[in-house]
């Protein structure tokens, strides 16, 4: 890996922890972006594990796969932007299934040679049916 990749490790705030409003019905989400040379190779080596979904209800350029307890809607880069990973999960254990899903991910951007920039946004808690 280049010196130039910045790929830190998912810490949630206690804010995010902290916003589960509807008990087992919440689903909780946290938005990966990802950029540099590396990118796409990076998140391809996340990906290939996943079982990819591809009769998914998604919006258009949107892949969904899933592994376990978690949820992963990847869309790649427009016009030299960035991969969007989108990482959700519901349930009792839901946060530790997304953090396991955050850590599957800063794993694989680590392994890959070449430059990659990782950066987290944490999305509020929604309501699942």
């Amino acid at each position: 890996m280049c010196d130039e990749s910045v790929v830190p490790s998912f810490q949630p705030t206690d804010e995010w922890r902290e916003d589960w409003p509807y008990d087992v019905s919440t689903s909780v989400q946290v938005l990966a972006s990802v950029t540099g040379p590396a990118a796409t190779r990076a998140v391809q080596s996340f990906l290939k594990p996943l079982t990819h979904n591809p009769d998914a209800d998604v919006p258009d350029g949107v892949s969904l796969y899933y592994q376990g307890g978690f949820t992963v809607e990847s869309t790649p880069p427009a016009a030299g932007g960035a991969w969007q990973i989108l990482l959700t999960s519901a349930g009792e254990d839901g946060f530790d299934s997304l953090e396991s899903a955050a850590d599957d991910l800063t794993a694989a951007l680590r392994a890959t040679p070449g430059e990659v920039q990782l950066a987290w946004h944490e999305l509020p808690a929604t309501q699942v049916d």
